[in-house]
């Protein structure tokens, strides 16, 4: 992998804790598809929906904030992140149903509804409130 020089930086900046890589790297990650979204929903499950690019700076930032959240211990470590690419996904119906105006999204899902969201925002103290809604 070529690790580049932002990357190691922002890497860095959460005390090496996650792996640099390049789209939302926390333990707990899956990727977006119609039947695990589905599935997750009908679960009930608590996770936060991240719909990034990998060329988003506003996205790495999103990224960097929710590692040093995790980075924190419970209950943040125990965040299941389910990841949107935006490139890929952006036409999907899901981002129209759930009103999805833009990279770097974040919707919190508990109980199989959406309890909030931050839509472009990356401050520490907006997106610890989005997750404290899931827990």
């Amino acid at each position: 992998m070529n690790i580049t020089r932002r990357t190691f930086l922002s890497t860095a900046a959460v005390g090496g804790i996650a792996l640099a890589l390049p789209s939302l790297a926390i333990a707990k990650t899956v990727q977006y598809s119609p039947d695990t979204f589905d599935q997750y929903i009908a679960d009930g499950r608590t996770f936060l929906m991240g719909v990034h690019a990998k060329w988003c700076s506003t996205c790495d930032r999103q990224k960097r904030v929710i590692n040093a959240l995790r980075a924190k211990g419970e209950p943040y470590d125990s965040l299941t992140m389910m990841a949107v690419d935006w490139d890929e996904n952006r036409t999907n119906p899901l981002i129209g149903k759930l009103n999805v105006p833009r990279r770097s999204t974040l919707i919190m899902f508990k109980d199989g509804k959406e309890v909030g969201r931050v839509v472009a925002g990356t401050s520490t103290s907006a997106i610890q409130a989005l997750i404290d809604k899931g827990f």
